[in-house]
């Protein structure tokens, strides 16, 4: 497993967020496509039509989830989709936590102990980013 220092996680962010941005697009085209498949489902039930639909969502799911693989080959794990959450393993003071960005922000401003999920978040300014980097291990 790879472990981030702040510095480390707020430096691929970038990158990140391209692939989130791209997310997003699929996300809001997705939620379209279901309520439209919805629609046929409750009112025309024309058969090509929900056949279509349905390949569009399954479609567009595996769009997605592709893109989230892209992420989480950088070693960090997707934890929500909306709001787009993202962890990065990190380690302080020789406990395992994970750094948090969620979508809107321009960097990593929290952290939560790996038991605590997002409700446990914490400003990055807890941390003391210099025995961060003493205990960062398995780069």
């Amino acid at each position: 497993m790879k472990y981030f220092t702040l510095k480390e996680a707020n430096n691929i962010l970038p990158q990140i967020r391209l692939l989130v941005d791209e997310i997003k697009e699929k996300r809001e085209k997705l939620y379209k496509v279901i309520e439209s498949y919805e629609e046929e489902i409750e009112g025309h039930n024309d058969e090509l039509e929900i056949m279509f639909l349905k390949t569009e969502i399954n479609e567009t799911n595996e769009e997605i989830n592709e893109l989230i693989e892209i992420i989480e080959s950088f070693g960090a794990y997707v934890k929500g989709i909306d709001p787009f959450l993202v962890d990065f393993p990190a380690i302080h003071n020789g406990e395992e936590i994970y750094l948090c960005w969620q979508e809107g922000e321009s960097c990593i401003e929290y952290w939560h102990r790996v038991s605590e999920g997002f409700a446990g978040r914490k400003h990055v300014s807890l941390l003391n980013e210099s025995s961060e980097e003493k205990d960062k291990t398995g780069i």
